[in-house]
């Protein structure tokens, strides 16, 4: 699951041509981040960095999506229990994608700092 993420959000940073400066990275040169994001934790942020240059600093690639799964059109719930009645499955979408150069002045109060080759958090 990790692998495909990570090959997503390259697929999608060279598809749209914002990798042009930057060398083709393999899923094990960059360090990546995936945590609970948006409204109650409905969506996921993954933040993938690349290798450091030599002036310290590095792209970083943010991707704010919405895992596939089943959405519930009515939810009851009783004294013990609950059910779910009708809905439909939807498929995994990206809600903001973006592509950044950091340094370690300008690091997002909420994001963390550089994440090195291999780093794989999921919280």
């Amino acid at each position: 699951m990790k692998r495909i993420i990570i090959t997503a959000l390259l697929g999608a940073a060279m598809a749209l041509g914002s990798l042009t400066s930057t060398p083709t990275a393999a899923a094990d040169d960059v360090g990546c981040e995936t945590i609970h994001w948006g409204f109650l934790g409905s969506q996921l942020r993954t933040i993938c960095d690349w290798p450091r240059r030599a002036d310290g600093s590095w792209d970083r690639v943010r991707r704010v999506w919405v895992p596939a799964g089943y959405v519930p059109l009515s939810t009851y719930c009783g004294t013990y229990s609950c059910s779910t009645s009708g809905g439909y499955y939807r498929e995994e979408s990206t809600v903001a994608f973006e592509k950044y150069v950091v340094f370690d002045a300008n690091v997002l109060p909420d994001e963390p700092g550089w994440l090195p080759p291999g780093t794989m958090v999921l919280k």
